[in-house]
This record gives C-alpha cells, structure tokens and sequence, in this order.
C-alpha cells in the first residue's frame, strides 16, 4: 500500500517534496480535525484557508478521505474553513442543492482555494466554475473526474478514480474468471456509479451501457439492480435481501458487483454456500477479511486518503508556487487497483491507520 501512495505522490514532483519536508511534523490523528462548521488551524508556515465540500456522508469511506484532507492541512499547517458532506445528517441520498450552496458560500466567504466533489455536473458545474471567475482555484475530488466535466467548469485537476475505467477493469476481472452474467448493485443515485456498471458492460463486451430489467439466461451480460431501500449503505442488511431476492429469481446469474463495501459484507452473508462470486468497490476491515477467506472473489481501491490529502496539497503548490499545477486538465488518479486474496496484505496496514 505504500509503495502504491508513494507513486501517486511521486507525480506531483520535487515541489511537494520540498513543502512536505518543510513543514511541521504531525500526527495523523484527530487533533487536526474540524467539524462541518468549525475551523481547522494547524502550526505549519501556511497562510490559506481552503474550503473542502463533498456530497458524502460519515461512513466508512468517507471518513477517510475527511481524515485525508485534515491530515495534509495538519502537515501543512494550512485552514480548513469546513469538511463538509452534504449527506452528514443521514440523509438517504446526496444533497446536491446542499452542496452547490455551500460552493456559493466558500466563494462569498473568500476562501483560498476549494477542493469538491462535482457529484451533480449539471448542477454544480456552473457554480464551480464561478469560483474559477472569481480568482479561486478549484480541485474536484471523487466526483467529476471526466474529460468532459474539467473542461466545463476548468478547475485545475480532479483528484480521483476514472469510474468508467474502474468499471472496465472490474468486468475485466470477472471475464478472466469466466464470470460473465454479472448483477450491478446500484445503492444511491450518481452518475458516477452508473459509470461503474457501464464500464463492466463494456468490458463483457455487450454495449456501452449496463441494461436494467430481467437478466437473460446466459451471459455475458451486465444488468443493473438498483435498491430501492433509503440509505440503502446504512441499512446493508435490509437492502440486500431485494439482492437476493433478485438473485433467486434470476438463478442465471453467477456474479454480483456491489458498489458499496458495506452492501458487499452483507451480501456474503446472506449468500454464503450460493455459488455467486462477488466482487465490490472500497475497502474496510470486514473487506479485508472476506478477501482472506474466499467470501469475496476481489475488491476495487480507489486510495480515497488521496482523495482527500492530495487536493490540499496541490492548492497550497498552486498558490505557493505561482500557479504550478499538478496533471493540470486532466485527472490525477488514485486508482482503481485490484485487491484480491493474493494482494490483500499490502491494504491491510493502511486500513487499520485509517488510510484506506
């Protein structure tokens, strides 16, 4: 796992290098943190405050990228004026009106920089290319990681996993493992996600696009399940049983694709002794488990630390250095990187120090 962040670092030059060995010694623990309307101030040489807004909640995944992004401001000793997830509240979906607005806010309030997830481009690229107008450069993180969404909104990079690619790769592996009638489990809304399942279709070799509706009786083939249970990552025993009862209905079917690692755990309970292989995107301590007994055939990392770390980073390089940019109109990409039983230990540190 290190050896895989080190790579991702590497990219961003000797600069990094220079501010990271410069500035303060931290910990990486939770004496940096800030809540969604407090203020994180560090003891490092760096006068910004940068805003950093995403459409996530408080789980798992989350977590570690707030962790991320509160660890380099730390290091940096650069201020966080919020780490705000518009779904924090338990809300069942994103809330991307939320989140657009709290953009508008961190442009009203002057902030230095803004690191965001563009989870609505529709929505929200506008908004952040408003900010762009008005003198504040802007990383995307997670979200909006697409050719298409830099150009519209010309933030300086999007820090992050290509999902489409992350899908490919994924239905790659199940061809590899002659596992070709695949069920992608959608649990919230966000293109991104419909992204993943696409790339898998593409990768099987049936479309462009994962179909929905009744999987055929043989594959290849990808077709969506979307869950209709709200909150549907916070509620994984509930929402995995319309999972199962698809699969009953389905016996065709011989591998499930869950795009949350909290539905996966669920789902390898509830098909243990089914000869379904399942794989999942993200990584957690139950992942990590699964992996080493077979219970899951292989798991999608996206480094979601990164996610949160190198966006700070490369804001204070930007206004330090007079504009240098790391992988300026294109995406910086923390994954994907496919863990399997025989790789999974070089994850497992980085997960128990809440890196991962």
């Amino acid at each position: 796992m290190q050896v895989r962040k080190k790579a991702v670092v590497a990219l961003l030059g000797v600069p990094l290098l220079l501010i990271t060995a410069c500035s303060s010694s931290s910990s990486s623990s939770a004496s940096s943190s800030s809540s969604s309307s407090g203020t994180t101030t560090a003891s490092g040489s760096c006068a910004y405050t940068f805003a950093f807004i995403t459409h996530g909640d408080n789980g798992s995944f989350w977590s570690v990228v707030y962790k991320g992004a509160k660890d380099a401001a730390s290091q940096l000793g650069c201020k966080l004026s919020e780490v705000y997830g518009s779904q924090q509240q338990g809300q069942a979906e994103p809330d991307d009106n939320a989140e657009n607005a709290q953009i508008q806010d961190a442009i009203n309030a002057h902030v230095n920089g803004i690191a965001v997830s563009d989870h609505d481009p529709t929505l929200m690229n506008a908004t952040i290319a408003k900010a762009v107008a008005a003198g504040i450069p802007v990383i995307m993180l997670n979200a909006g990681c697409d050719p298409t969404d830099l150009a519209a909104t010309t933030a300086i990079t999007c820090v992050g996993q290509p999902e489409q690619v992350a899908g490919t790769q994924a239905g790659a592996y199940f061809m590899k493992q002659g596992l070709t009638n695949v069920l992608c489990v959608i649990h919230q809304s966000g293109q991104n996600l419909l992204d993943r399942c696409n790339g898998i279709a593409q990768a099987l070799g049936v479309g462009s696009t994962c179909k929905t509706g009744t999987a055929p009786a043989s594959g290849p083939a990808c077709t969506e399940l979307i869950l209709s249970t709200p909150n549907a990552a916070s509620n994984p025993t509930q929402a995995d049983q319309q999972v199962v009862s698809y699969l009953q209905a389905h016996p065709s079917v011989n591998a499930v694709m869950t795009l949350n690692s909290a539905i996966a755990t669920a789902l390898v309970t509830d098909l243990s002794g089914k000869n379904i292989k399942i794989g999942t995107f993200d990584l957690d301590s139950q992942v990590v488990s699964d992996l080493q007994n077979g219970s899951l055939t292989f798991a999608i990392d996206q480094q979601q630390y990164l996610q949160g770390y190198l966006p700070i980073v490369a804001l204070d390089l930007y206004l330090k250095a007079h504009g240098n940019s790391v992988s300026p109109g294109a995406v910086l990409q923390t994954g994907p990187f496919i863990v399997t039983k025989s790789n999974v230990n070089q994850v497992q540190a980085a997960i128990s120090a809440g890196e991962d």
